[in-house]
């Protein structure tokens, strides 16, 4: 590559790196901000994902009814995302407090049995050798969190929001700082 070459990757690579550092932290503030709005907008966006969906699988096992032999699980899984779909455009909120209450239900059942296992794991190490002391703290710990994600799905759901959000700003922050760095890369590379 000539240097002509190098100075115009450096300088268009700074320009993208800094871009996505700045939407990282504009989509973190909006998560912490508003994350009620946040969650139930992303619902909303499921229940529209639903509903097409739903409208392309009976769509399309209307056109394959004669060449498919269950064609029938395409109507009863095309009919359910429509009206899965419906229920979610027509009562967004109601439906993000429902839909995340279920997945969160969903998560805290996982990590309390994810733990359970991992207990069991762990004790059943320690009795034979030494070591299983790390897996019986993460066995705790999982089952802690089952229960908190259990015991207030919703409010859980806006924590996760929140964490994300955070996560989403740190990511951009240090976007941001390697956006500086390679600017000032295509900067040396400018000089000699």
């Amino acid at each position: 590559m000539t240097d002509d070459t190098n100075k115009n990757v450096a300088n268009s690579l700074w320009k993208l790196i800094m871009v996505r550092g700045v939407v990282l932290v504009v989509v973190g503030l909006i998560l912490l901000l508003f994350p009620k709005a946040t969650l139930t907008t992303l619902i909303f966006i499921i229940g529209i994902y639903w509903l097409i969906d739903g409208v392309v699988t009976l769509y399309n096992t209307y056109k394959q009814r004669n060449i498919r032999k269950n064609w029938w699980w395409g109507l009863i899984t095309g009919g359910l995302g429509i009206i899965a779909g419906l229920i979610v455009v027509l009562k967004p909120f109601s439906s993000s407090v429902l839909t995340t209450s279920f997945l969160m239900w969903f998560l805290g059942l996982v990590a309390i049995i994810n733990g359970v296992s991992g207990l069991v794991s762990g004790i059943r190490i320690q009795r034979n050798e030494n070591g299983g002391s790390s897996m019986i703290w993460g066995g705790i710990f999982s089952i802690i969190l089952g229960i908190i994600l259990i015991s207030s799905p919703y409010t859980s759901a806006l924590v996760v929001v929140k964490v994300i959000g955070s996560f989403a700003i740190f990511a951009g922050i240090i976007t941001i700082l390697l956006a500086n760095r390679v600017k000032k890369k295509a900067q040396e590379i400018e000089i000699n």
